[in-house]
């Protein structure tokens, strides 16, 4: 039977067979990868869409995500090719069209490659005299001689030949079992679809799944559930203010969820889908919480640094032990026997009865952060999340590793974490699936949009052409402006319309809150370090490498801030987020020496006025709000909020401190007046999807127009796929 055979540069393409094969050794390549060849070879100089890239290889497939598909299909081809994107001999890409594949293409036609087998006639096939079966047989006279020992010398030869088999045949299978034991499991691995299981694009949190739905936590402050196949959200009554799920409990007919009212927490157990309550835990801040395999104890964090331990009916309450910093993400080992949990950016592990907690993984990527793990229901592998160590959304643990924890007499597992994903998307959440076949994760792609609100029109418009960034900053002479990018987080100098800018740092430096000198030369900026410690970082406005500000201070350096004259900085002492035992200290440039602010303990986030005569910072004291102090006077005063306040900043007649109040029931940026402490709504921000390395952020431009990061990313539910183990 003919075949066509399409040949390019070393290469043969056998479509019938989809094999691709190089100067006659065939290539490993997946399926996927080779249907796109055949696709585009069959094409040969015309160019395919991505559409019909996505029908001919996906249209009877449950796949959502397949633009993640064409882009593996086409870097796993080129990697197969040799190829290259800038430089194509092979695949070129149609910027916003396609794909159309360039090297000259012949065809030819070939029998049916499989070779005849030989075929022997064994009636007619000589023997050879040295392998015939008398040849080592004794003569006549020898046996007429001796033939009473001919019986006995052939069982022998028999008996020889027969123990001397079975005994390569018991080493070769000996060797064999020792290789087969021995050899590593094959590492867990994804399918390369992902089924997507919500569409709305808006932030959610997965807190569980009783095996047919899925059980989330919404932007919205709502409880949530969807099916784990799919389909349109449905809101979750539980009738608590503000609740938060938790946990499912393992039969999944109960629901941990954490309420907050007027300053108080507490723990309640809720029946599904009757909704019937419980209370476990009155006036607590419950942080984390998960059940017992068995469903007969609950062990939770308060934030303390602390876990306890309690009956499921609420009863029994005791400390399990004391663990410090904040343990979150709670997850009991399906045979009871280990509690494991995050804090300070890596996992920790305990035993269920409070002993020998220790690190999980003490040495491996020790400038990564770690958090979010849950066994698979067998206990076999171990699911978690790593990525940068960096606090803010944009840097949070991304990608899934699996720990492969099965364990067998003779064969071994890897002992590091293998990573399942990679790629642009970032994942949040990963909760196995009861059957312990798919891993139900948040998958998000970060994007934000720089808007700017217009006093004319009331409207919220982009800004910049909708740049994806932030920490919008302009030179104090309007030259120039300094903004961060969205989720890269690299500091750029530009013209004050956006066009020509220059790149001032690169990664893992994180800019924050850039803020330039009064002069124009440098710009100041906070970034966060590998530890979750917030440094305070300058560099030369037209380029080059930052410096720490104070490399010798091991204090925090949070939101430096320039006097008006340029010899002073102002900065609060703030180590990182959750720990407000700060107090801003001022910086003086010419003598190094560095005082502190009398009676800004308990402050943070400081801002210095353009006049130079007051420092704003936020209090976190009982008095809340702003804390004002005037150079003039000595003295503070305090600006009282009834509710959050985030992202102070002075107008630019100073007469005014604008901040954002980006949640509760009136979202908006706001002003209160330094004279008489009275508040007004600027923007009414209901609906406003927030963004950013802290997740929202707010600045002002010359003219005091209110600027912010809208987010215009996507945010959903999938259906990660394990190959089968």
């Amino acid at each position: 039977m003919a075949l066509v055979v399409y040949q390019f540069g070393d290469f043969s393409l056998h479509p019938g067979k989809f094999e691709l094969c190089r100067k006659g050794r065939r290539l490993k390549l997946e399926r996927k990868p080779l249907e796109l060849l055949v696709l585009l070879v069959t094409k040969h100089g015309q160019v395919v869409s991505r559409e019909e890239i996505s029908r001919c290889l996906w249209e009877r497939e449950v796949f959502v995500d397949v633009e993640h598909g064409i882009n593996t299909a086409i870097r796993k081809l080129r990697q197969a090719l040799g190829d290259s994107s800038d430089l194509p001999q092979y695949v070129q890409t149609i910027s916003g069209s396609g794909y159309r594949f360039i090297a000259p293409v012949t065809t030819v036609e070939t029998d049916d490659p499989r070779p005849a087998q030989p075929q022997v006639d064994p009636v007619d096939s000589p023997v050879e005299p040295e392998t015939s079966p008398t040849a080592n047989l004794p003569s006549a006279a020898t046996r007429s001689h001796k033939h009473w020992l001919a019986p006995a010398l052939s069982v022998s030869a028999l008996v020889t030949f027969a123990a001397l088999t079975l005994v390569i045949f018991l080493v070769i299978g000996l060797a064999f079992a020792v290789w087969y034991l021995r050899r590593p499991l094959p590492p867990p691995q994804l399918t390369e679809e992902y089924a997507q299981i919500t569409h709305d694009g808006r932030p959610k949190v997965i807190a569980g799944t009783d095996g047919s739905r899925l059980y989330l936590n919404t932007d919205q402050q709502s409880t949530a559930q969807v099916s784990i196949s799919g389909g349109e959200i449905a809101q979750l009554s539980v009738p608590l203010p503000n609740p938060s799920v938790m946990d499912v409990s393992p039969d999944g007919s109960t629901l941990l969820v954490a309420s907050a009212d007027r300053g108080r927490g507490s723990l309640w157990d809720v029946q599904i889908p009757a909704g019937s309550l419980r209370e476990l835990l009155a006036d607590a801040w419950v942080h984390s919480a998960t059940s017992s395999p068995d469903g007969k104890s609950v062990v939770y964090s308060s934030g303390n640094g602390s876990l306890h331990i309690m009956e499921s009916d609420g009863t029994g309450d005791r400390k399990l032990a004391d663990v410090g910093g904040l343990p979150d993400e709670l997850s009991w080992s399906p045979d009871g026997s280990r509690i494991r949990f995050s804090k300070d950016n890596r996992l920790w592990e305990m035993s269920s009865g409070g002993s020998g907690l220790h690190p999980l993984l003490p040495g491996w990527r020790t400038s990564s952060s770690q958090c979010c793990g849950r066994w698979t229901p067998d206990g076999g592998l171990f699911v978690f999340l790593s990525g940068d160590a960096y606090f803010g959304i944009s840097k949070r643990p991304s990608q899934i590793y699996i720990l492969d924890e099965r364990r067998t007499r003779f064969r071994r597992t890897p002992t590091e974490p293998i990573p399942l994903t990679s790629g642009p998307i970032r994942w949040y959440t990963p909760i196995p699936s009861k059957d312990g076949t798919k891993i139900f994760a948040q998958g998000v792609i970060l994007r934000g949009e720089l808007v700017r609100y217009d006093a004319k029109s009331s409207r919220i418009q982009p800004y910049l052409g909708g740049i994806s960034a932030e920490h919008i900053a302009f030179s104090s002479d309007g030259q120039f402006v300094a903004y961060v990018t969205f989720p890269e987080g690299i500091l750029w100098r530009a013209n004050p319309d956006g066009s020509r800018p220059v790149q001032l740092t690169a990664p893992p430096l994180h800019p924050l809150n850039p803020r330039w000198s009064p002069d124009g030369s440098q710009i100041l900026f906070s970034s966060y370090d590998s530890e979750g410690h917030v440094r305070a970082y300058v560099t030369s406005s037209q380029g080059g490498t930052p410096h720490p500000l104070l490399p010798d201070d091991a204090e925090g350096q949070s939101d430096p801030s320039w006097s008006p004259d340029g010899h002073k900085i102002v900065f609060s002492t703030l180590v990182n987020i959750g720990d407000f035992s700060s107090s801003l200290r001022i910086l003086d440039l010419a003598s190094h020496q560095i005082a502190t602010l009398p009676g800004s303990a308990g402050m943070w986030s400081p801002r210095w006025s353009s006049n130079g005569r007051f420092i704003a910072g936020i209090h976190t004291g009982p008095t809340g709000g702003f804390g004002v102090f005037d150079f003039q006077t000595q003295r503070w005063s305090v600006l009282q909020m009834k509710y959050e306040a985030d992202w102070p900043t002075w107008s630019s007649d100073c007469k005014f401190i604008y901040f954002l109040r980006p949640s509760d029931d009136d979202p908006g940026v706001y002003r209160v007046r330094i004279s008489d402490g009275s508040i007004e709504r600027v923007v009414d921000l209901k609906g406003f999807r927030h963004t950013g390395a802290t997740a929202f952020w707010m600045g002002l431009d010359p003219q005091d127009a209110p600027m912010l990061i809208r987010d215009v990313g996507t945010d959903d539910i999938y259906a990660l796929t394990l190959k089968e183990k």
